[in-house]
């Protein structure tokens, strides 16, 4: 710990540092007045010019003034967010220090590490941002021989000192000389609190082996595999937030996307980059995607999940199980290498038995003339192409028949008669060719699966004839539609981040890699957390190859962070097969697991709350059970999966099934569970309920539920 003589000197570089941040919010805000007073003068005078001769300014003129005002606007916004950035560093100015000798200098670089950078009034740096190369030193190095990677290559030395620093309400609380990261006690402090329902920001938290990924620059794809509560979703976010640090030239908020399973999930990040100064990213769901790409509704996967929850729906999990694994993306992708060659299966054009257009001539078109596009574009060019050799068909026949009713007819009459005659006589050959020609992306899964199992096909060609498309059918299509050029690519995110990524099929990823051909794509999941019944075992180290990146990186993350060491270890009993979580060593109550009654779970929930719990959710198997229970218990919000999910408050507590509640967190959770056969899938499902919670937990279920979690 600290001695007195530094404690002194480092509250007085507080207090420097914030005397700083003081007067630059300042002067922001006096440039930020300034600036709105040029804007109010321009309008005043343009207003005054026009009230005295409404004809005084000209369009040209009235532009210019546009321009000026958009000008001070941007200036301004530009000054108010340094203000902004300032006031946040005002609370917690800096978190660490590192001292740093280069390699053949003598005295060594004092380097204070903050949310972001700060200069004095002659420019030199008083704090560093987080995301600047050498601060990678607080992250991986100890006290020692290290370096670290600069833009002019790789810098050596020795690290002489790595200092963290405990801020509370502006005044340096305490700090801690380590040799590690982060001190484990400190780490506890942090992880000890409340959370709410936004994540946080964890800067002063990084482990070696999270920093490694978040500043991971040159692979194309990352994968990022851990267990519940091992940071994935924050490292996600941190990353983002580096590489927009890192590319300002090229990358911003606009152009990065997360693909969140949840609108819920996706509230709950919202905060972490504004808090880390960046503008928030776009977020959308996978099933956002595949209605955007099929543009129409599909099945909601909440809803198949509960489909298949059903112990009759056996065809169904078939379903799932053929068309999620390696094997059917590899038929699927066959197939539109095929397509890409060949095309369709051309035919003869024939009109009353006389053949008008040659099936070799078609397949000369697509395989020769138009090899260059992409199938949809051969398809769209073929029919722009018979459709003019038609027109020269119908001007003939439209003669013709002229000759033939001029005897009848006469005037507006015969014009009537002849072309009906006309469009009755190629009506069969414009339907032959449409046919040929007009593909959807239900036609070509039709296709791709004539060697799956006839009861799969049946089931599909049934829910065509209904208008209904099961889950897994509109990802296939969907990958279809965009591999084969039928849907746009979004060629407008440059970096992707999909969370919860064991819940995604191989074809599911293939999609995206189409669907978003610039963009560099980090992947994050827990295999322990693949719950869907049908679904093969989730292999992370497959993920890349989805991409065409087979060789991509994969950072595995060892340490559970979120949960207490009881619950941790709990959590390791449920899926005592599984690679275990390295609970991290905070303390707390041990798990509740009793028989379920409404009472006791009525009772559970008061004792929580009146324990001080902010954030408490009671998580259900399905949910129709989250429906019956949110009708039953006061004060409770439910979660549905859809645009309502937003409005809940940080004082809500919710009732969800598990599937929604996935990558959010909860001072403690109240796990209702029916009494079901304890299967491998059903561990999965409890397992990923039950990790949900960070410092309190209870499992209310009956039978055999029971019985094995008592046990384990």
């Amino acid at each position: 710990m600290e001695n007195l003589k530094d404690l002194l000197e480092e509250q007085a570089y507080t207090a420097k540092v914030q005397r700083q941040l003081l007067k630059l919010i300042e002067q922001a805000q006096e440039i930020s007045r300034d600036h709105l007073q040029s804007m109010q003068a321009i309008v005043a005078d343009a207003w005054e010019e026009l009230r005295v001769k409404p004809t005084a300014l000209s369009e040209e003129d009235m532009k210019q003034l546009s321009v000026e005002v958009d000008r001070f606007a941007a200036r301004r916004e530009f000054v108010d967010q340094l203000a902004e950035r300032s006031r946040r560093m005002i609370e917690k100015p800096f978190f660490a220090r590192v001292d740093f000798v280069e390699a053949g200098g003598d005295a060594p670089e004092r380097i204070v590490i903050g949310l972001y950078s700060l200069k004095d009034d002659a420019g030199g740096l008083m704090v560093h941002d987080w995301r600047a190369p050498v601060c990678s030193l607080y992250y991986d190095a100890m006290p020692g021989e290290a370096g670290y990677d600069s833009p002019s290559g790789r810098i050596q030395g020795r690290l002489v000192l790595k200092r963290q620093y405990r801020m509370e309400g502006g005044r340096l609380k305490y700090y801690v000389d380590t040799s590690v990261s982060i001190d484990d006690g400190m780490l506890l402090d942090i992880l000890s609190g409340a959370t709410s329902r936004y994540m946080r920001q964890i800067v002063a938290t990084i482990q070696a082996e999270q920093n490694a990924a978040i500043r991971q620059q040159t692979a194309r794809v990352v994968s990022v595999v851990g267990g519940a509560g091992s940071g994935k979703t924050s490292v996600a976010m941190h990353r983002a937030a580096f590489l927009m640090y890192r590319q300002r030239n090229v990358l911003d908020a606009s152009k990065i996307m997360i693909l969140s399973p949840s609108t819920a999930f996706s509230e709950y990040v919202s905060g972490v980059l504004p808090e880390l100064g960046e503008q928030n990213i776009r977020a959308r769901t996978l099933r956002d995607v595949v209605e955007a790409v099929l543009d129409k509704k599909v099945e909601k996967p909440y809803r198949r999940l509960e489909c298949l929850l059903d112990e009759r729906n056996a065809l169904r999990r078939e379903s799932v199980r053929y068309k999620s694994g390696e094997e059917f993306w590899r038929r699927l992708k066959r197939f539109c290498d095929d397509f890409i060659s060949f095309g369709p299966v051309f035919r003869n054009v024939t009109a009353e038995g006389q053949v008008l257009i040659r099936r070799d001539e078609l397949k000369r078109m697509y395989q020769n003339e138009f090899r260059l596009l992409t199938p949809a574009q051969k398809l769209t060019r073929m029919s722009v192409t018979l459709e003019t050799r038609l027109s020269g068909m119908e001007e003939s026949l439209y003669k013709q028949y002229e000759r033939y009713f001029q005897a009848k007819y006469s005037g507006r009459e015969l014009r009537m008669a002849c072309n009906m005659a006309v469009a009755q006589r190629l009506q069969p050959v414009k339907a032959q060719i449409r046919a040929m020609l007009e593909v959807t992306g239900g036609d070509m899964l039709a296709w791709a699966m004539e060697e799956a199992p006839k009861p799969l096909r049946d089931a599909f060609a049934e829910n065509r004839a209904a208008n209904l498309t099961w889950w897994e059918d509109a990802v296939a299509e969907a990958y279809l539609t965009v591999r084969l050029g039928f849907a746009a690519p979004d060629k407008t995110v440059y970096h992707l981040l999909v969370d919860e990524c064991q819940d995604y099929s191989e074809t599911a990823l293939a999609m995206l890699s189409a669907y978003y051909p610039n963009a560099r794509v980090t992947l994050l999941g827990d295999p322990r957390q693949r719950t869907t019944p049908g679904m093969p075992p989730c292999v992370p180290e497959r993920w890349g190859a989805c991409f065409n990146m087979p060789d991509a990186p994969l950072f595995a993350l060892s340490k559970c962070y979120r949960s207490s060491l009881p619950i941790a270890e709990f959590l390791n009993g449920i899926l005592p097969d599984a690679q275990p979580l390295e609970p991290f060593g905070r303390g707390g109550d041990a798990p509740v697991v009793a028989r379920y009654s409404e009472a006791l779970l009525k009772e559970t929930l008061s004792d929580f709350r009146a324990r001080g719990h902010r954030s408490i959710a009671v998580i259900t198997r399905t949910q129709a059970q989250a429906d019956s229970l949110s009708a039953r218990l006061e004060d409770v919000y439910r979660l549905d999966g859809g645009e309502d999910d937003l409005n809940y408050e940080a004082g809500d507590n919710v009732v969800a099934c598990y599937h929604l509640t996935k990558g959010l967190e909860f001072d403690a959770v109240i796990v209702v569970w029916p009494d079901v056969k304890l299967t491998d899938g059903e561990r999965r499902r409890i397992y990923t309920a039950a990790s949900r919670a960070l410092h309190a937990l209870a499992v209310l279920s009956s039978g055999e539920v029971v019985e094995v979690l008592r046990r384990s």
